[in-house]
């Protein structure tokens, strides 16, 4: 019997333990779905404040401007509802800034209630760097102002005199400042996720497993292509390397959102830990595509595995947003015969490609 102190990890070079695996997941928790919900937040404080102004504006008689109160809030509620069906918070948070701005536009316009259409500005620049980044924030801040300049300088309808000039210098003046603040807050925030990205992608330079998959990355993967194909030149053996990827996984992340490529590349990484051999090496590539280092294995074997991945992936689905879904999968196969390692790579991305553009779901060897 084996003595505890001598016993030695039988997990792969790759693996990254458990704990230090969920946290760091934890912490690339999808963002745009983050944005999403706080984006929601915002549409309904939004339309339950323009739902009281508006039933406060039918009170006092203001029928018409009401009326108008009613219908930003029946639009915003239609932006979102529209893009939380489709999943596109990338335009949601442009159009609900839009919005936003012709409705301080029309109070400027108007006056809104007494005069204090204006004050509305302030709120105007926290919303637009906070739904849209600091660079199209502060885009739509500049935008909102020389548009309001123009109408105060005269356009048809407006009355010149409904505020002094003094009250314009001072609102613009806090818009401004506000703008300045939101600015500086947003580029911080922005800066210090953008840290947090640089140390992670700097971690999977210091290691050889994927954080997401808890396969080999890329790093590992070249330096063991590297090492097969020297051995292979030195003791004639047989080797084939595997690329895999779904089909028209851009198409489908386009209609589904971020969610539909983290869940084929999750059950894809599942399916490969539970097929290959243990002498087999998967890795994740890249965004999209898998590979699989496949030492001692001929061309035949290697189809064969394949096509064992494709019935599989056939039969995996999952939902999203109560929508059952399925994918299918195409894979490239190469022999390394006298390839260099940078030709071997070639040729089973090269198959992988003729694969995908004959349709998908198949094997091309070669």
């Amino acid at each position: 019997m084996v003595d505890k102190d001598l016993e030695i990890s039988k997990e792969p070079l790759w693996v990254i333990p458990i704990p230090i695996q969920e946290r760091l997941r934890a912490s690339l928790k999808d963002r745009d779905d983050d944005h999403f919900v706080l984006c929601g937040i915002y549409s309904a404080v939004a339309i339950v404040f323009l739902v009281l102004f508006g039933v406060a504006a039918i009170f006092r008689g203001e029928l018409g401007f009401g009326m108008v109160i009613f219908g930003f809030a029946i639009a915003t509620f239609a932006v979102y509802a529209a893009a939380s069906y489709w999943r596109r918070y990338g335009y949601a948070k442009h159009f609900l800034t839009l919005l936003m701005g012709l409705l301080c536009l029309y109070l400027f316009y108007t006056g809104g209630t007494g005069n204090t259409g204006p004050l509305y500005y302030f709120v105007f620049p926290l919303v637009a760097m906070f739904l849209q980044g600091a660079n199209a924030g502060m885009g739509s801040v500049v935008v909102l102002l020389v548009l309001t300049w123009v109408i105060e300088a005269g356009v048809p309808g407006f009355d010149p005199d409904r505020y002094t000039t003094i009250f314009v210098v001072r609102v613009t003046a806090i818009y401004l400042i506000v703008s300045i603040l939101a600015f500086f807050f947003e580029y911080f925030r922005a800066k210090a996720e953008r840290a947090l990205l640089v140390s992670i992608d700097d971690l999977n330079q210091l290691n050889f497993g994927d954080i997401n998959t808890n396969l080999a990355n890329r790093r590992l993967m070249e330096k063991l292509l590297v090492a097969e194909v020297g051995r292979a030149r030195r003791y004639p053996t047989d080797c084939c390397l595997m690329f895999i990827e779904a089909d028209y996984l851009k198409v489908q992340t386009a209609r589904y959102g971020s969610r539909f490529a983290i869940a084929t590349r999750d059950i894809l990484a599942q399916l490969l830990r539970q097929h290959l051999r243990a002498q087999d090496i998967p890795a994740c590539w890249d965004d999209a595509r898998f590979a699989v280092l496949m030492p001692e294995t001929t061309l035949e074997g290697a189809s064969v595995l394949a096509q064992r991945l494709l019935a599989e992936s056939e039969q995996q689905s999952f939902t999203i947003q109560s929508v059952p879904l399925k994918f299918t999968i195409s894979v490239g196969i190469a022999k390394l015969d006298a390839h260099s390692a940078d030709e071997f790579l070639a040729a089973a991305a090269n198959n992988l490609t003729q694969a995908r553009k004959s349709g998908g779901n198949r094997i091309r060897a070669s």
